[in-house]
């Protein structure tokens, strides 16, 4: 039995991939069907800087640092590279900014 796959089966797979990554909320930022590659972006949350700026002022400044933190990590953004090689193995890394 011939365990490679055709062009067609690796796409559909790829596709489907795509998809299921966009329905967590990537958008498709570069796709190249041919070599079956793919580059995907998520935003980050977005931080309530006015919820933050009261609690600040409620906490006499203490909140400042859990605001920061907030700012730093969650406003991220996330790029992912799927990718699936001849022999149709899936890869996908996190590409770094």
């Amino acid at each position: 039995m011939d365990n490679t796959n055709t062009y067609e089966e690796k796409f559909q797979r790829f596709s489907n991939i795509i998809s299921t990554k966009t329905m967590e909320g990537f958008m498709v930022a570069d796709r190249n069907d041919k070599s079956l590659v793919a580059v995907l972006v998520k935003q980050g949350e977005k931080v309530n800087h006015l919820l933050h700026f009261l609690i600040s002022m409620v906490s006499c400044g203490f909140w400042l640092f859990v605001w920061g933190w907030l700012a730093l990590i969650k406003n991220k953004e996330q790029r992912i590279r799927i990718s699936i090689d001849s022999a149709g193995n899936l890869t996908e890394e996190k590409i770094k900014i």
